[in-house]
């Protein structure tokens, strides 16, 4: 005779208090509760704009929407991956820095800034060699 098995308790990503995940994060985030990461190490970051899939050629996929406060957002799924941020052709400033300053605080591997169309291109704010090279 053996004794009943149980499978353990399937683990789900908790938000801090006050805050919730932004948009398409669900499944990345539960992934990170059980220590998971994402193949590429990477994810994208939408700013003010809905990314064309959940996994697109720079990695997966999260959108910070327009009517949404990054600062009542939880990114602490971020921590040592990669991210990219990209922003619309002209992004609203105090919420760009509201962004850049929630993901600095999480500890990202890498924070990098795409701006299509932009000068420059694309500006690292943290990176792996120097760790912070930008205030937001």
């Amino acid at each position: 005779m053996t004794a009943p098995h149980s499978d353990p308790a399937p683990v789900f990503w908790r938000c801090s208090p006050g805050r919730r995940l932004p948009a398409y994060a669900r499944d990345l985030a539960d992934a990170r509760a059980r220590d998971l990461v994402p193949a590429l190490r990477q994810v994208v970051v939408y700013l003010d704009r809905w990314p064309v899939a959940p996994v697109t050629g720079l990695g997966l996929a999260i959108c910070c929407p327009p009517d949404t406060d990054p600062a009542r957002l939880d990114w602490r799924y971020l921590a040592a991956l990669s991210v990219l941020v990209v922003t619309p052709p002209a992004p609203d400033a105090g919420r760009l820095r509201a962004l850049l300053a929630e993901l600095v605080a999480v500890r990202p591997l890498r924070l990098v800034l795409l701006r299509p169309g932009g000068a420059p291109a694309a500006e690292f704010i943290v990176s792996a060699a120097h760790g912070q090279e930008v205030q937001p």
